[in-house]
């Protein structure tokens, strides 16, 4: 059969006359090229001159170029970031705009598009006369003012190409400088603008012949029709999804079938499709790339139209370590950074220590912003214990240290010079060294290199005002410049190509399928530009102005894809998320002869396999520690078993942990160490109640401002002026604020008491099997009563009570059952050596009527009378404790691991080992937060009175 691949005749006819190829886009110059070089090759040639195929952007600016090496031209060709920089000078220099909402960057767009409509449209010279609005009268000055520094500056922008050639060519010193070729060939164009025609009428006048290909209709190959199947259908699908996975898998079908077919799905909207679409091929036509190591360049399709620049890796790591330049970088920026193959690149791989480094220590750094400058991460990598193991990122951090340093970013400059100093600090931080890089990452870094070099040629005009720049301006051009430069790696040839409809023109392939081809997506809609008049759109006939002609473009392009393989599809889904319409057929499909399919019909599902009985085991078999192993740790570990087994075997034996949260400030837990620690150093200072009554509130005062002052200091004692210093002080009276009314509590509703200890700290304290380090947050001593009978008490030892403060939620019926909820306070009372225990109680710290103990007492009047609290045989609740947490400790010990939550899903909702947990939580809610305020409430964080590793 003959193949639909292959050079056109048209083509390779007007190539051996001599003649040049013109297509409408670089992708169809592209395919001409190879295929040009296929054919040759099949000839069994071994050399030839490269074929004289071209996009027409292209061709203009080799014509413009040859003017300039001939002498017969002298302005500068403007590139797109050269043409914004002026637009965005003359709109901010313009005093009838100081008001406006819009920034400048976008009006320069806006105004950049305008311009080039305008000359593509052969409107200029009728801009003045037909201005009506404010804005288009805005425009009209900016065109204007553009138009003069473009004649003073000898400038050229690419949109008056046409119009700058047309008139060369009518001069015939010009046209002989040019070496016009004899004839030209236009490949894939769907529709001429009038400069495009004004162009090739003066082409033609000098005696060039110019001929347009007529679109290639392939030869119908043998599977399309080899059950009868018509060639050309439409297909519905129930929603977008279901389109998708029909297409991917009619496409796996064709390809199983003929694996050299070369196939094409085109989408209206690639870029918002994009990410749905490389989800649903993967799963269907290469699920093996969803493994992590697969490299990502090799599955059997590929997308012809490229990425934002700024969005691959490689360049984003660039960015970020140029923001670093600047200022602090967020910490989840400086984590990605330490994670990323592309920063302080290693011979030896450190990407494990490095993210041991991120998890270990700097997220668990305190600091009120979470963000660090180079010099605070390389300083804190020196004070860590993973600096041993982090040789290259240490050299590297210092050199890059070193470099900003010497930069001196705070000066203005002009571009050049920043793109010179942005290679050097990139350099110093040992960005993607070429020999490290793949093909694809070779690439990428040689277009954001290219990114650099527009960044300089931004000086191209002395007379603009951001001739000399500060640091942030550039970086904002170059991150400007980065997010509008696209990425598309050289092409693999893949089986399957998926591009937009326009990119599609000068292309022939065995089969086609057009996804989104409902009434709401083809054709798209098309904006008008709000900075010209509507009448003078209408009158040139611009996209948008007239939807009949917008419409009769998308049928001539409808028509010829569907002339460009022997088999198409067209498929659209009926209903469209979010829309309560159904969608239809577009209108523009129905000059075609489509016959409709069902996408069940087309691809349908795949057959129910058989289901294979399983068996259900009790997964209840220990996994003991070592031998000879003492297990230790802290009152977490009890806490985690007794919410479930495999929890506490995941946390504390499989050393299964998931990233800190950081926020802006203190987070719940810093503040409850906070409060720990204020209170530790007052009572140090007071010790008894008696002692503080007679302080005056002055006094208290005064040592509450200092016990919160020095605990402050121990990590935040010299904030950063504004924000930080601020929440500082705001922080300050809030604890200062909440600590008054606790010591009121204290010291007027309390019976007489001691301070016995604070914080007392008890090490390898036997609990079963276990050794559990804790640290009692306070033990209370009972004054006896002196109006009580002296004989009652002289013999007895001094009654004492246990605390455990809280700034979250406390309800001592977290202290009972089987699997206590929160058993740290009765670890408390277990192990301690207190004769003779009067109350246990949660003291909490919290603002209102929150405020209070709660907990038990073994008489009547050892708390206060207005709290919660119940009365009990302490010594015989003890004993019960003491067998409730023995059970845990055994149970955790001999490595008992059942996945049995206490409360299912209330247990699992705040727990971190979902990727190993065999249960189904996807009904859980995983954004659900407990209340700020609450730095205990989940067990998933340590207790702060547990010191246990």
């Amino acid at each position: 059969m003959d193949d639909p691949h292959a050079l056109p005749p048209q083509v390779a006819d007007a190539l051996a006359r001599g003649w040049t190829v013109l297509t409408a886009n670089q992708r169809a110059a592209r395919t001409l090229r190879r295929a040009f070089d296929l054919r040759q090759r099949a000839l069994s040639l071994t050399h030839w001159h490269p074929p004289i195929i071209l996009a027409w952007d292209s061709w203009l600016a080799s014509l413009w170029h040859r003017l300039l090496l001939e002498g017969r031209a002298s302005k500068l060709l403007l590139n797109g970031s050269q043409e914004h920089a002026l637009w965005r000078d003359l709109i901010a220099a313009d005093p009838g705009t100081a008001n406006r909402i819009s920034n400048d960057d976008s009006l320069a767009d806006l105004a950049a598009d305008a311009w080039s409509r305008l000359h593509a449209y052969r409107g200029r010279h009728r801009l003045r006369a037909a201005v009506s609005t404010a804005d288009t009268r805005a425009f009209a000055r900016w065109a204007d003012a553009f138009e003069r520094r473009c004649s003073r500056s000898q400038l050229l922008t690419t949109a008056q190409l046409p119009e700058v050639l047309t008139a060369a060519i009518a001069d015939p010193e010009s046209a002989a400088a040019l070496a016009l070729p004899h004839g030209l060939l236009l490949v894939g164009f769907d529709s001429q603008t009038p400069a495009q025609t004004a162009l090739l009428e003066s082409l033609r006048a000098t005696g060039v012949i110019i001929d347009l290909a007529s679109a290639t209709i392939p030869a119908t190959d043998q599977l399309t029709h080899r059950s009868g199947e018509p060639s050309h259908l439409l297909v519905d699908a129930t929603d977008p999804h279901t389109e998708l996975l029909t297409c991917a898998s009619w496409l796996r079908t064709r390809l199983t079938e003929d694996p050299h077919a070369q196939l094409a799905v085109i989408v209206p909207s690639i870029d918002a499709d994009r990410a749905q679409i490389d989800r649903a091929f993967r799963r269907i036509l290469a699920p093996e790339l969803d493994d992590i190591a697969a490299p990502t360049s090799s599955g059997p399709f590929e997308f012809s139209l490229g990425v934002p620049l700024a969005h691959t890796p490689l360049a984003a790591t660039a960015l970020d370590i140029l923001r670093w330049a600047e200022a602090p970088l967020p910490l989840d920026r400086v984590s990605a950074l330490l994670l990323s193959p592309h920063f302080a690149v290693a011979a030896t791989n450190e990407l494990l220590p490095r993210a041991e480094f991120d998890a270990f220590a700097l997220r668990r750094e305190s600091r009120l912003q979470p963000q660090l400058t180079t010099a605070e991460l390389s300083t804190q990598l020196v004070r860590s214990k993973h600096v041993a193991a982090l040789p290259v990122l240490r050299a590297h951090l210092q050199s890059l240290s070193l470099q900003l340093r010497r930069a001196a970013l705070a000066r203005n400059r002009s571009h050049a010079d920043w793109a010179a100093a942005f290679a050097e600090i990139l350099d110093a931080a040992g960005w993607a060294p070429p020999a490290h890089l793949s093909s694809v990452e070779f690439q990428a870094r040689r277009k954001f290199e290219d990114a650099l070099d527009e960044l300089a040629s931004l000086d191209f005009d002395a007379q603009s005002t951001t001739a000399r720049i500060s640091l942030h301006d550039a970086l904002a051009a170059l991150t400007r410049i980065a997010a509008q430069t696209l990425f598309a790696p050289e092409s693999r040839h893949a089986p399957i190509q998926i591009m937009g409809p326009l990119e599609s023109a000068g292309s022939s392939f065995d089969a086609i399928w057009f996804l989104r081809a409902g009434d709401l997506s083809w054709p798209p809609t098309t904006s008008p530009n709000p900075l010209l008049p509507w009448l003078l759109q209408r009158e040139h006939a611009m996209p948008g102005a007239d939807p009949a002609r917008d419409t009769a473009l998308a049928r001539r392009i409808t028509t010829r894809i569907a002339a460009s393989a022997p088999t198409v599809l067209f498929s659209y889904a009926r209903h469209m998320p979010g829309s309560a319409a159904h969608q239809r057929p577009s209108p523009v499909l129905s000059a075609l002869a489509l016959v409709p399919r069902s996408s069940a019909l087309l691809a349908p599902a795949e057959p129910t396999p058989t289901p294979i009985p399983l068996d259900s085991l009790l997964d209840d078999t220990p996994i003991p520690a070592p031998s000879g192993e003492t297990l230790r740790g802290g009152a977490s570990i009890l806490e985690a078993q007794a919410a479930c087994a495999f929890r506490a075997f995941a946390e504390r034996r499989l050393f299964s942990s998931a990233l800190d949260d950081v926020s802006l400030g203190l987070d719940a837990r810093e503040r409850g160490s906070l409060i720990h620690a204020v209170l530790q150093a007052f009572w140090t200072e007071v010790g008894s109640q008696a002692t503080l009554r007679g302080m005056t509130t002055s006094a208290r005062d005064a040592l509450l401002t200092q016990c919160i002052d020095s605990a402050l200091a121990r990590h935040h004692a010299h904030p950063a002026d504004g924000w930080p210093r601020t929440y500082i002080d705001a922080e300050r009276a809030r604890l200062l604020r909440l600590l008054r009314h606790w010591l009121d509590y204290e010291a007027n509703q309390r019976p007489p008491f001691i301070v016995k200890s604070r914080e007392e700290e008890l090490e390898a304290v036997s609990i079963g099997p276990l050794r559990i380090d804790i640290r009692v947050d306070r033990v209370d001593q009972v004054v006896p009563d002196p109006t009580q009978n002296e004989n009652e008490n002289e013999d007895q030892p001094p009654a004492e009570i246990i605390l455990d403060y809280k700034t979250g939620r406390a309800d001592p019926a977290a202290w009972n059952g089987p699997r206590p909820d929160s058993p740290q306070l009765p670890l408390y009372a277990v192990v301690s050596p207190a004769p003779r225990l009067a109350a246990v109680a949660f003291a909490s710290v919290r603002p209102g009527n929150l405020l209070g103990l709660t907990g038990y007492q073994s008489q009547i009047g050892i708390l206060p009378d207005a709290t919660k609290k119940q009365t009990r045989d302490l010594e015989a609740q003890r004993k019960e404790w003491r067998t409730v947490l023995t059970a845990l400790a055994e149970d955790f010990h001999v490595g008992r691991a059942l996945t049995d939550p206490k409360s299912y899903p209330t247990t699992c909702r705040y727990c971190r080992q979902r990727l190993l947990c065999r249960l189904d939580l996807s009904s859980l809610d995983a954004a659900a937060l407990e209340d700020s305020d609450d730095f205990e409430a989940s067990s998933a964080f340590v207790s702060a009175s547990d010191t246990g590793a």
